[in-house]
């Protein structure tokens, strides 16, 4: 099939890495793709070093004219049999180019938020075909949008073969922390960092490292300094070894505000790092409370230091932690996730008339 997929994030976040190692694997089973990115986006970057072919559009939002422009143009010279969305802006562009006209639209979502009611909204989300939904939790989201059931697959992200790492930490203390996640005020590191700083009040020896930038990252590191300690903290950017790490951490912390299925909860099982996990959105679908991992149920830096402490106190309930979300993660393959999304582009194909 002739595939046009769109995403037009500006940096390259965990569903950009998915989008990236999804385009690469339908390629490498023959289907022609076709890629519209961000103008200096490293997600443009990391497909077309992956082979893929990339059209860079202008930024600006998703009914900009330059934009809809290099759109409708590539549309119309790639010919595509349908169009794929892995984000919402890329979503919009396909629709208000009318790239998508007489074509099916496929829709990746990763976000648990509800879709505006607005007027234009309601249109966008008619005029895709299906959505494929991360989670459960999203699914609901959409189904409380008016988007029905049967337009919706719950098609869950999944690791490449590398993810999956078996190497043991290094010997505790001090105990090795991490937290994985872009620095936009939702990921909670500013929670990840009071937590360290009560530990080691407490007199636990404890290293906090953080994977991940944004805009967010300087007033942690001020936290970080404020709360005195500043030296316990790895601000380590964006890192292309990020298995590595999670392997030699002892406990992933993610005070989420708010998730799809955040796919390093997934890669820290399969790297054998214990997961500690806020309870939301489309969490506790990846994190059973007490059998592969663990939950909080609030954000309170009080909460979060009672279950790490309990958890960095009991090395036999880790090693057990650890055993089980190996084999969690191990259900959570790429393969796995390609073979689902190749079915439903293939079922929006079959039920538009057209062929592969």
């Amino acid at each position: 099939m002739r595939l046009l997929a769109l995403d037009l994030g500006a940096g390259l976040r965990g569903g950009q890495k998915q989008t990236a190692l999804l385009l690469a694997e339908l390629a490498r089973r023959g289907h022609a793709i076709r890629f519209i990115g961000r103008r200096a986006a490293p997600l443009s970057a990391c497909l077309r070093n992956r082979g893929i072919d990339v059209v860079e559009a202008p930024p600006g939002p998703e009914a900009s004219p330059g934009l809809l422009l290099a759109v409708a143009r590539t549309a119309r010279r790639f010919q595509p049999d349908l169009l794929y969305a892995g984000d919402s802006r890329g979503h919009g562009a396909a629709v208000w180019s009318r790239a998508s006209a007489g074509r099916p639209l496929i829709v990746h979502r990763r976000v648990v938020f509800r879709p505006s009611g607005h007027p234009l909204s309601r249109v966008k989300y008619r005029a895709a075909d299906r959505f494929l939904a991360v989670s459960e939790a999203v699914a609901a989201t959409l189904a409380e949008a008016g988007v029905d059931a049967s337009r919706v697959a719950v098609v869950p992200d999944g690791l490449p073969p590398e993810a999956f790492v078996s190497v043991p930490a290094p010997p505790a203390p001090p105990h090795r922390l991490v937290h994985v996640g872009a620095f936009d005020g939702g990921k909670g590191q500013d929670i990840a960092v009071e937590t360290l700083a009560r530990l080691v009040l407490r007199g636990h020896d404890a290293t906090l490292l953080l994977l991940g930038s944004g805009p967010q990252q300087a007033a942690v590191a001020a936290r970080a300094g404020a709360l005195g300690v500043a030296e316990r903290c790895d601000f380590a950017g964006e890192v292309g070894d990020v298995s590595t790490r999670l392997a030699a951490s002892h406990l992933l912390l993610l005070p989420s505000e708010s998730e799809g299925a955040p796919l390093a909860l997934v890669e820290a099982m399969a790297a054998g790092c214990p997961v500690l996990a806020h309870a939301v959105g489309g969490i506790p679908e990846l994190v059973a409370h007490g059998k592969v991992g663990r939950l909080v149920s609030s954000l309170s830096p009080e909460a979060w230091e009672a279950a790490v402490s309990e958890l960095l106190e009991d090395a036999g309930e880790r090693l057990r932690l650890i055993r089980a979300g190996r084999a969690t993660a191990a259900t959570r393959t790429l393969s796995r996730t390609v073979a689902l999304v190749e079915a439903e582009l293939e079922k929006a194909l079959a039920g538009a008339g057209n062929t592969s």
